[in-house]
């Protein structure tokens, strides 16, 4: 693996690298709720469910992944 010459690129993988761990942290975050207190897991994960989802939202459309030329 090279380094990374330029800022932006460097930046763009940081944007992808948190994108892809909240989409797990989230939903793992759902289920010790649902452990801890008295939620069903249905209610613990369709609430974890959103900020999942609002992160994928966020890489595809708000700041989208752009080709390397």
């Amino acid at each position: 693996m090279t380094p990374l010459s330029d800022d932006s690129e460097a930046t763009d993988l940081r944007t992808a690298d948190a994108v892809l761990a909240v989409i797990p942290a989230s939903l793992l975050l759902a289920i010790v709720v649902a452990v801890a207190l008295p939620f069903s897991w249905g209610t613990a994960l369709a609430a974890g469910s959103v900020p999942a989802t609002g992160s994928i939202g966020y890489a595809l459309f708000y700041d989208p992944p752009t080709a390397r030329e």
